[in-house]
């Protein structure tokens, strides 16, 4: 069997760990997504005296810093909201010299055009990290809190977020509910590698 690279191994796990939780906003409702399980809850709302948080447009999703302690619950909404413009910047300024912040980002409200951003978050981030060798995983990169630092160490930071963020959704999915479901599978191609099969001479 072939040895795969540390890049190759590293975009598999993006692919495999983003691409195969995407059953976990599939057919998301727009009740569930602003659904608050408790009090206080932060979550995306429109711009007023009472309500901080970033992005540019009428929309916020709300956060303050420094953050209180304790920090609110978040709803799915915040947490999706969170993932796909936190993915963007990370990308921007990783990969495309770019140096936006949150302010900077237009707060789309509603389900559908939230998920969809999320997703198309990750399919940029994906094609990003496609691109590299084992010598530019381990290059210095801009962060966006201003210091260089080796690439898999941001890749693996966003990999992190996204499994640790997804999860909390399925979770509030499944309190919503009252109950949890069977999980679908949604199969991701995957390398002989990763089964453990010849991928060849």
């Amino acid at each position: 069997m072939s040895t795969p690279t540390t890049a190759e191994v590293l975009t598999f796990q993006l692919r495999h760990a983003w691409l195969t939780a995407r059953r976990l906003v599939d057919d998301l409702t727009d009740e569930e997504y602003t659904w608050e399980p408790a009090s206080p809850c932060w979550s995306v709302r429109r711009r007023g005296p009472t309500v901080r948080g970033w992005g540019s447009g009428d929309v916020v999703c709300e956060d303050a810093w420094p953050p209180p302690d304790p920090l609110p619950t978040t709803t799915i909404a915040w947490r999706v909201i969170h993932l796909a413009a936190w993915t963007d910047i990370y990308r921007l300024h990783a990969f495309a010299g770019e140096r936006p912040d949150l302010n900077d980002v237009v707060v789309p409200q509603g389900c559908e055009v939230g998920v969809a951003w999320l997703l198309r978050a990750q399919d940029d981030f994906i094609a990003a990290v496609e691109g590299l060798d084992d010598v530019a995983l381990f290059e210095p990169r801009p962060a966006h809190w201003g210091a260089s630092v080796p690439t898999i160490q941001l890749v693996s930071t966003m990999l992190t977020e996204h499994i640790h963020h997804i999860a909390e959704i399925g979770v509030l999915r499944d309190l919503h509910r009252g109950h949890a479901t069977t999980q679908r599978d949604v199969p991701v191609e995957a390398p002989a590698w990763w089964g453990g099969h010849p991928a060849g001479p």
